[in-house]
């Protein structure tokens, strides 16, 4: 599989994301009005994680070599929702063309950027069920601005590097 073909792919991955990014930016200024309630921000938690898996998977589209669309889909189920995974599988030098210093995992994954700024993301299988375990997470009437903060640096920096470096993949 070419780069050209590997591209459609990763870039609908990408158009996914941005387009789901988007959503939490405008949700949050238009609908939410900085509101704290866990209720509401599980959602938003939930599309942050599964928008920045998205991102890194079109690199791994990329940098991968596949033989056809079915080995890329293999791929990517078996990369699953881990982020910290699919970090690993892109190595230090892909993650920092896109502007990421570091994937920490803890209870969430902090993903440091090269710009020094931090990036909480939820893990997206532990966020969708946590109430199961019994897990009360503390909100502060700041958590809006921060998830406006962690949008807006996985659009400006993340989501767009990756885009140029796909852009560039392609026309080798």
């Amino acid at each position: 599989m070419n780069n050209q073909e590997k591209y459609k792919y990763a870039y609908k991955l990408t158009s996914v994301a941005s387009t789901g990014l988007t959503f939490v930016e405008d949700s949050l200024a238009n609908t939410m009005n900085n509101a704290t309630d866990l209720a509401f921000l599980r959602s938003f938690y939930i599309l942050l994680s599964y928008n920045l898996e998205l991102i890194l998977k079109s690199r791994v589209v990329m940098t991968g070599n596949f033989s056809d669309k079915n080995a890329i889909n293999d791929e990517l189920r078996k990369l699953g929702h881990d982020i910290k995974k699919i970090g690993e599988r892109l190595g230090e030098d892909n993650l920092k063309d896109l502007g990421v210093k570091e994937i920490i995992e803890n209870h969430q994954y902090k993903i440091a950027t090269t710009d020094n700024k931090e990036v909480c993301i939820e893990n997206f299988t532990k966020i969708r069920y946590d109430f199961l375990d019994d897990v009360m997470r503390n909100v502060d009437n700041q958590e809006h601005e921060r998830i406006k903060e962690y949008t807006k640096t996985l659009t400006d920096v993340i989501l767009r590097k990756a885009k140029e470096k796909n852009d560039e993949a392609k026309k080798v």
